[in-house]
């Protein structure tokens, strides 16, 4: 049963959702991204609404609370759950540095090539209890982003142009890899970076080829350096209690579901990914630069010590685990 401890507009919005199916067990799944997004409307509400059909002759239903609506901090959801304002939500482990280190791996350089990868790699890691961090709750689903890329006002040719160069970043890792390329970091939101290019605050941002194209980066960041930079991993987490009291066929649904947001992740992000190079490669305005192999090295050699702290403070053998994980599934 959604928990009693909401308040205000949302408690409004959560009662008048409960009544709509009188008897039904509603559990709150908290998404802190807009209603209008491409995940939102491309993986989690079609996630609802399949674990709803699944879920009806058990009388439990979940209900999508997007957009902040249950609480906007991107920082606290875990911690929503945790006490009962939300039963589910999606979560970032890297905007709480320190909390998980076994998912810093996920933005290190040169491992993840694309959606696929990360988010297999991520989910199975997962399923095979090589991946710590989140054991108070139930994990639903686990997935990635693209790989990152640099998007900048001026053009990036090597890895050299990057020095001095004024970067957003997300989280520490994020930080640490930027300053080993030579380039300054910024930290802000994913809503700030466009404005702050435009205005000249920055320089340009590290965010994957879709996230670029949906906040506007692109469009003031024509030029494009395509370094395969680490993924973001995104959890969705379920209260411990809330998943011990649900029936077993509840429980069967929601170990399907973390395959069901992969998929529909792979099959969404990663074709939007694909298009949006297309075009800049297409467009005169734009610039896309792959890094030669040599390039590719000199990246490799800069952020070695960062993998190697990233290493250091995980589950000893994990990186090990996760690039034998990424070998087995370019090889399927």
């Amino acid at each position: 049963m959604l928990k009693k401890n909401l308040t205000g507009a949302a408690a409004g919005v959560a009662l008048g959702l409960m009544g709509s199916a009188a008897g039904a067990r509603d559990l709150a799944f908290a998404v802190f991204v807009p209603a209008a997004s491409p995940s939102v409307q491309s993986i989690y509400q079609p996630w609802v609404d399949w674990f709803n059909a699944e879920a009806a002759a058990d009388d439990v239903q979940i209900t999508l609370y997007a957009g902040g609506t249950l609480g906007r901090n991107p920082l606290a959801q875990a911690q929503m759950v945790a006490d009962g304002v939300a039963d589910l939500a999606l979560t970032v482990p890297s905007y709480t540095p320190g909390v998980f280190p076994d998912f810093d791996m996920f933005e290190l350089p040169g491992f993840a090539n694309n959606t696929r990868e990360g988010s297999l790699a991520a989910l199975e890691l997962h399923q095979e209890g090589l991946l710590h961090g989140y054991e108070n709750y139930y994990v639903v689903a686990m997935y990635t982003s693209g790989a990152y890329m640099i998007h900048t006002r001026e053009p990036i040719e090597s890895v050299s142009n990057l020095n001095g160069t004024r970067l957003r970043v997300a989280g520490q890792i994020q930080t640490a890899v930027v300053e080993a390329l030579g380039g300054v970091p910024q930290s802000m939101s994913a809503g700030e970076m466009a404005e702050n290019i435009d205005r000249g605050l920055i320089d340009g941002a590290m965010t994957d080829a879709s996230v670029a194209r949906t906040f506007r980066v692109a469009d003031v960041a024509p030029n494009h350096y395509d370094a395969n930079l680490g993924v973001l991993v995104f959890t969705i987490v379920m209260n411990r209690g809330v998943y011990d009291s649900l029936p077993d066929h509840v429980k069967d649904l929601l170990a399907q579901s973390g395959q069901f947001i992969a998929d529909r992740q792979i099959d969404s992000y990663g074709p939007a990914i694909e298009t949006n190079m297309q075009a800049w490669e297409a467009d005169a305005a734009h610039t896309l630069v792959i890094p030669t192999d040599a390039e590719r090295a000199e990246i490799a050699t800069r952020v070695q010590p960062v993998i190697d702290q990233v290493a250091a403070a995980a589950t000893p053998g994990l990186i090990e685990a996760y690039e034998a994980k990424l070998e087995d599934i370019r090889s399927r």
